[in-house]
């Protein structure tokens, strides 16, 4: 990556991203395509894992560090791959048929949580399932109860005890928890605004999530006991998708609070935002090595791929 930045177009297009995230991201791709100041990464800084150009979703580590699983969509098709930490041996995670997604590691790294949508048949109904880490042993944990619902975005917290999710069950796309068994579920979000992509706090006590309830997405947190919410960002554009670095002391975040879609990462609580990508591309998708490495998605390289940034000011 060499010469004058210039703006990328996408190669193919995702099919869906979950009922609010497919809405969220033709807002995204439209303010992305405003030309900001761009930086390109110094050499060495910028580790690029992928390079079919498709379009790539909630790239998620295991907890060893050596297996990265994320979502690829490709034509009318969204499945789930796994690539070692340089970007090799890819394979599929399941050899199943139906659309999956979203796709997380639990924090002993034996188990892994998904989003399968039942294309029959009712087109649309989507569910979560865990199974073992390599895809085998899937099982339906929370599934729709009588009519259609996405349950989707699952997020393990920091014990493996529990698993948050977003879900339409009631009607509107709100934030539930529930056990690693899928008993004890719990509403923890009630508002006309979506909430969404929850994200557990590094002691397990709250979890941050996008909202739409002061207008434009911002960042939140929840407490899980007392339910309490407290807004953790502000700003005049939309912030979505957050998530921990290992260390519990970041808070990674997709924003296009400067006009551009860029990776931000602020303070645990949302303070001291600072653009950690700065390029005119669509960044989005951040997630950590368990090392503290930044990874993300961008179309920095004509289409869309997985990239990891070693440093992070």
């Amino acid at each position: 990556m060499s010469g004058s930045p210039k703006r990328r177009h996408r190669r193919d297009g995702p099919r869906r991203i979950g009922r609010f995230g497919a809405s969220v991201a033709g807002i995204f791709v439209a303010a992305a395509l405003a030309v900001a100041a761009a930086q390109e990464p110094k050499t060495g800084e910028l580790v690029r894992l992928t390079r079919d150009g498709h379009f790539k979703q909630r790239p998620a580590w295991s907890p060893d560090g050596k297996q990265l699983v994320f979502a690829r969509h490709r034509g009318a098709t969204i499945f789930l791959f796994v690539v070692a930490a340089d970007g090799s041996s890819e394979r599929r995670l399941t050899n199943r048929t139906d659309p999956e997604y979203d796709a997380v590691f639990d924090p002993e790294g034996g188990a892994i949580a998904l989003a399968v949508d039942k294309t029959s048949p009712n087109q649309g109904d989507i569910d979560i399932h865990t199974g073992k880490s390599d895809g085998s042993d899937l099982k339906p944990l929370v599934v729709s109860e009588g009519k259609l619902s996405h349950e989707e975005w699952p997020a393990w917290s920091p014990d493996g005890k529990q698993l948050a999710f977003t879900s339409t069950r009631d009607g509107n796309q709100e934030l539930y928890v529930c056990r690693r068994d899928g008993s004890e579920r719990k509403r923890l979000t009630s508002d006309p605004a979506h909430d969404a992509h929850p994200c557990w706090s590094p002691d397990g006590k709250s979890v941050v999530f996008a909202t739409g309830r002061w207008g434009n997405l911002e960042l939140a947190s929840v407490e899980v006991e007392s339910l309490k919410i407290t807004r953790l960002t502000e700003s005049r554009g939309l912030d979505d998708y957050p998530a921990f670095s290992p260390d519990g002391k970041k808070l990674a975040f997709v924003s296009n609070r400067d006009g551009n879609l860029e990776i931000y990462v602020a303070d645990a609580d949302g303070a001291n935002p600072r653009n950690a990508t700065r390029h005119e591309a669509i960044d989005n998708f951040p997630a950590w090595t368990p090392d503290g490495r930044l990874t993300f998605v961008s179309n920095r390289d004509e289409g869309f791929d997985v990239y990891v940034k070693s440093k992070v000011d």
